[in-house]
């Protein structure tokens, strides 16, 4: 047990913090995220996405970059499987869960706190993106170009079919995806998996049934 509580102390001392955009407000929307993670609880679970496992066998092992990465599950998920995984969310809290998480699996996930409306992807830098409920068109095209050619920038987010079901996720329709919004979006790249569907969830406080999209596109272009 000392051993453990050992690993977790160390791997927290990795955490990098990017600081705030000039005039952003220290409150939000960090410390928002830090209340909903702070507790032993882990609020959507600790297990990856489905969606994300199902997936795997087309994904090239190399650098992964987890975007709005929370608590940690995809990203640790990813470094089991022989990942070089960076993790990046705007909350300091969920990123010390991702790796006290990390280290009860004996794997390593670096870790940034960070703006994702500011981070920089870099060009060419990633092997696999990622972004899971966290729906921010602004972030498609910063995304493809931080692939490198021939990677893979994987996602799932909620459609607005989701307000439908009363249950869960965002209620604000510009958070959801509209119908065929995704495709249109990746028209120049080749899409290798779409989905518009309805899912079972089993992660955490998502329970039951829920509109999805899911997407798995290729950066390699197409005519």
């Amino acid at each position: 047990m000392m051993q453990l509580w050992s690993r977790v102390v160390t791997a927290t001392l990795m955490l990098t913090v990017v600081p705030a955009a000039h005039g952003q407000s220290a409150a939000t929307p960090g410390a928002t995220w830090d209340r909903r993670y702070d507790g032993q609880m882990y609020v959507y679970g600790k297990e990856p996405v489905d969606f994300l496992r199902q997936m795997l066998p087309e994904l090239h092992v190399g650098r992964a970059l987890v975007l709005a990465a929370g608590e940690g599950r995809n990203a640790v998920y990813l470094a089991r499987q022989g990942f070089d995984v960076t993790a990046v969310d705007v909350s300091a809290k969920g990123l010390q869960k991702c790796l006290a998480l990390a280290a009860t699996q004996g794997v390593t996930v670096h870790t940034i706190v960070a703006d994702l409306d500011t981070f920089d992807l870099g060009t060419e830098r990633w092997d696999v993106i990622t972004e899971f409920y966290y729906h921010d068109p602004a972030l498609f095209e910063r995304a493809m170009r931080g692939l490198k050619p021939g990677g893979h920038f994987i996602l799932q987010h909620f459609s607005l079919d989701q307000l439908t079901t009363n249950r869960f996720g965002p209620r604000n329709p510009a958070w959801l995806v509209a119908p065929n919004q995704l495709p249109r979006a990746f028209n120049a790249w080749r899409i290798r998996h779409y989905e518009d569907t309805i899912v079972e969830l089993d992660e955490g406080m998502h329970q039951g049934p829920a509109a999805v999209v899911r997407l798995l596109v290729e950066k390699t272009p197409v005519e």
